[in-house]
């Protein structure tokens, strides 16, 4: 039987996003693949061919069939769910006050109030006097001429793209704090050309050691760094710095990815074929904000999910925590396609399934059976074209609560993934708002899952390629998770930083291997409950 319409059009977008021509019309989005971000782009997709929908929609109604219904449902109704999804939190043409942008200065082409994202991490920096915190690098090695004045033209073309990337912070001259984007901002290139490979990675290593020691001026832009160091042969080593309170790590990818496709296409003489990304995200992004500020629903939320005793001697948790202690296991691309298949079973995403491993091993770590809090990064993009390709903050770490370890992998998993949808109306309201209600933070260990499905388009380039990939950050949790999926130079595992002070090496080490057994006893059955890990 053929599908009618709106469902034969509603899969097609669902399986080209995830890849995958398997996909059926009661078939779960998220339980087979989908995250946050593919299904900005479904949303987008689907509005733009006529079927007016919110991410809402698709948290809430997350099959064709279900989708379905739910427009059947709002035809019915009488109300039109695309001006519902259209009409901007707060009306204006301009969100800074017209006396502010007056005064903005010469040079400056547009600002936009910093979010209270933003502030809130450049407050937690200024506190710490730390120059490395959420002072993020990533780096490679390319293989391919280097050209230092066609690397210098895609380097520009990048800042041309990405007005985060010309952006500082002005926090004290006018009524509001304000991220300020600028037209003419030199390229932020330092290169050098070396003999040999130890010499290019002795070069490497100083660079990174000096950015990590600077103090950031957060009135100069740009606020990102990159320095090549060429030779010998057709190799050079990129490395690319910034803070990531003009960025997010999806968008660091982004911008690395954007940086080699820009220069891969002046190597070949070929168009890079990029779309442009919407201009309207930033602006976007603050007005949703605001929104969830506004909240009282969202702040009653948050506290409910917080109200938990701490897992961490809070008399020791100073302004932030110094998380430079790291470990990495990589775990096999089968596990995590056994864990994906038992997630769909259970009809949750696998990043839900992830989610009550952690929280299983976080509280047998800290002995605890009830009441685990954790805190979980969240996706805030705005609902627009292309946003997926949006370089700025857009994540959100926010309080989640598990009231009892009792039960079975898929059902631990079941009742975050509703957390998690009943949270999703409240997920912009920042954290610094949770925290100050809460009197006290609000979590003490982070998690955070992505599937850097980005990357895989330096693979497709021509006239270079990548490998020796690395990368540098800390946050100022006293413990973060991280989950990844096809992470360059490491691949698919998990990556933990830590503060020894906080948390000891003992503690992650027990959180490591109850972790790793919890994984397994999930991919081998998603319906069994979690057991110590015997010893040996």
């Amino acid at each position: 039987m053929t599908p009618e319409p709106t469902a034969h059009a509603l899969l097609t977008i669902f399986q080209e996003e995830i890849g995958s021509d398997q996909i059926g019309p009661d078939d779960d989005f998220y339980a087979v693949g989908g995250d946050s971000l593919i299904a900005v782009r479904v949303v987008t997709r689907a509005t733009e061919q006529g079927m007016p929908l919110r991410l809402i929609d698709l948290l809430m109604n997350p099959t064709v069939d279900e989708l379905v219904d739910h427009l059947r449902a709002a035809a019915t109704d009488g109300a039109d769910p695309r001006e519902a999804a259209a009409a901007p939190a707060y009306p204006g043409d301009s969100l800074v006050e017209p006396e502010d942008r007056a005064a903005l200065p010469a040079g400056a082409l547009d600002a936009l109030p910093a979010s209270a994202l933003q502030t809130g991490l450049i407050f937690q920096c200024e506190m710490a006097e730390d120059p490395s915190l959420y002072h993020d690098l990533i780096g490679l090695r390319v293989t391919a001429p280097y050209d230092e004045d066609l690397f210098r033209s895609a380097l520009r073309e990048l800042m041309d793209r990405h007005p985060a990337l010309r952006s500082s912070f002005d926090l004290g001259s006018y009524s509001e704090s304000l991220q300020v984007f600028w037209g003419d901002v030199a390229e932020p290139l330092e290169s050098e050309r070396v003999g040999t490979a130890a010499e290019a990675d002795a070069a490497v290593s100083a660079w990174r050691d000096k950015q990590l020691s600077t103090t950031l001026d957060w009135e100069q832009a740009p606020l990102f760094r990159c320095h090549v160091a060429a030779g010998p042969g057709d190799t050079f080593r990129v490395t690319v710095a910034m803070h990531h309170a003009i960025m997010d790590g999806w968008s660091f990818a982004t911008v690395v990815v954007d940086l080699l496709t820009l220069y891969d296409a002046h190597l070949s003489g070929t168009d890079h074929g990029l779309p442009e990304p919407p201009a309207a995200a930033a602006a976007e992004f603050v007005r949703l904000e605001r929104a969830a500020v506004d909240s009282p629903e969202a702040a009653a939320f948050w506290r409910a999910q917080c109200d938990a005793p701490p897992l961490v001697d809070r008399e020791r948790y100073g302004r932030s925590a110094n998380a430079s202690e790291r470990r990495a296991t990589a775990l096999p691309a089968g596990l995590f396609a056994d864990l994906r298949a038992g997630a769909a079973e259970a009809r949750v995403p696998l990043k839900s399934l992830l989610l009550a491993v952690h929280c299983w091993a976080l509280g047998r770590m800290a002995g605890r059976a009830t009441d685990v809090v954790t805190g979980v990064v969240v996706n805030g993009r705005p609902e627009l074209p292309d946003a997926d390709r949006v370089v700025g903050l857009f994540l959100n770490t926010v309080p989640l609560r598990l009231p009892s370890l009792s039960g079975t992998w898929a059902e631990l998993a079941r009742t975050l993934w509703e957390t998690e949808t009943a949270a999703a109306p409240h997920q912009r309201h920042p954290l610094a708002l949770i925290e100050e209600s809460a009197g006290r933070r609000s979590f003490d260990v982070a998690f955070n899952f992505t599937d850097f499905h980005v990357y895989r388009r330096v693979s497709r380039l021509t006239a270079l390629t990548a490998d020796g990939w690395w990368d540098r950050d800390k946050a100022s949790h006293p413990m973060s998770c991280d989950f990844t999926l096809d992470y360059p130079g490491f691949g698919s595992g998990l990556l933990l930083s830590f503060d020894p002070h906080l948390v000891t090496e003992e503690q992650v080490e027990r959180y490591e291997a109850l972790t790793v057994d919890g994984l397994r006893a999930a991919a081998r059955d998603v319906h069994a409950a979690g057991t110590e890990p015997h010893d040996g």
